[in-house]
C-alpha cells in the first residue's frame, strides 16, 4: 500500500475494532460501523475481499485516491491495513447519513428550510468536486447515496471506489451509476 500506509498499517489492526452494525454487503466485501475499542470512537470500516491481483490493485488504488483527495468536503480515511487476505479501509464515521435519506426526511420541511439546506449541500459538494478536479480525480459515481453528513450536517464526498486519476482526457470513459451519469457518458456506452 504505499509508504505511508505501511505507517498507518502498524497503527491499527482489525482486533482493535468492535463491529457495532452491518451495513452493506456485496461482492465488493463488507461496510461495517465500528467502534475503536480503546477510545469507543466511532468509523467506518470497508473490509474489501480479494481474490485476484487485479482486486488488490482497485482497493490499493482506493486507498490512494482517499489519501489524495483529503478536504473538509470529502470522507477522511483514517487508515488501511491488511486482515487476513482482506484489505480494511478505516475512515470517518458520518452520523449524519446521506443526502438520499436526509432528501426523505426534507419531504416534511418547509420551502425555505429546503432551500436553505440544499444551497448549503450544493455548495459543499462543488467545493469537494472542485478539489478533486484540481487533482485530477475524477468521482465518476457521485450520487446521493455517495455524499455523507457530519454530525453538523456538512456534506462530504464519499466511496472513491470507483474514483479515476486523470493521466489525460483519452482515460476518461464511463462508469458509475448510469441514472446519475451525464449525457455525455450514455454516448461512450
Amino acid at each position: 500500500m504505499g509508504n505511508n500506509q505501511s505507517d498507518q498499517a502498524s497503527k491499527y489492526k482489525y482486533e482493535d475494532f468492535k463491529i457495532i452494525k452491518s451495513l452493506k454487503t456485496g461482492a465488493f466485501g463488507r461496510i461495517y460501523i465500528v467502534e475503536l475499542k480503546s477510545t469507543k470512537e466511532l468509523f467506518i470500516m470497508k473490509r474489501l475481499s480479494y481474490i485476484s491481483e487485479e482486486e488488490k490493485k482497485m482497493a490499493d488504488e482506493e486507498i490512494k485516491m482517499l489519501k489524495l483527495a483529503q478536504s473538509k468536503y470529502t470522507v477522511h480515511l483514517i487508515a488501511g491495513f491488511h486482515f487476513d487476505v482482506d484489505i480494511c479501509i478505516l475512515q470517518e464515521f458520518c452520523s449524519g447519513g446521506n443526502l438520499r435519506e436526509l432528501i426523505e426526511k426534507m419531504k416534511t420541511w418547509t420551502v425555505d428550510d429546503k432551500l436553505n439546506k440544499c444551497s448549503t449541500i450544493f455548495f459543499q459538494v462543488l467545493m469537494s468536486l472542485k478539489h478533486l478536479h484540481s487533482l485530477k480525480i475524477i468521482h465518476r459515481d457521485l450520487k446521493p447515496e455517495n455524499i455523507f453528513l457530519d454530525k453538523d450536517g456538512n456534506a462530504k464526498t464519499g466511496d472513491f471506489g470507483l474514483a479515476l486519476k486523470m493521466q489525460s482526457q483519452s482515460h476518461v470513459y464511463a462508469a458509475g451509476t448510469q441514472y446519475y451519469q451525464p449525457p455525455e457518458a450514455h454516448e461512450q456506452n
